[in-house]
């Protein structure tokens, strides 16, 4: 039984000096559990242009009960 959500957003901001990438990273937790991968897209959606970073990646972890 899925019990726990979580969203976590990952943006670039530029490179250090040895030329890695910068990342930055924002979760989320406590997302509804009945909440759709599409309704989140929508959600990251809305919020990456307030952001000043470009976005790099998008990942949805759940939590499932085994017992």
């Amino acid at each position: 039984m899925l019990t726990n959500s979580r969203l976590v957003i990952q943006f670039g901001n530029g490179v250090d000096d040895d030329g890695k990438d910068i990342l930055m990273t924002k979760s989320f937790t406590n997302i509804k559990t009945s909440a759709t991968d599409s309704q989140l897209i929508a959600v990251v959606t809305a919020l990456t242009p307030l952001q000043e970073w470009d976005l790099i990646k998008v990942d949805r972890t759940n939590i499932h009960s085994l017992v």
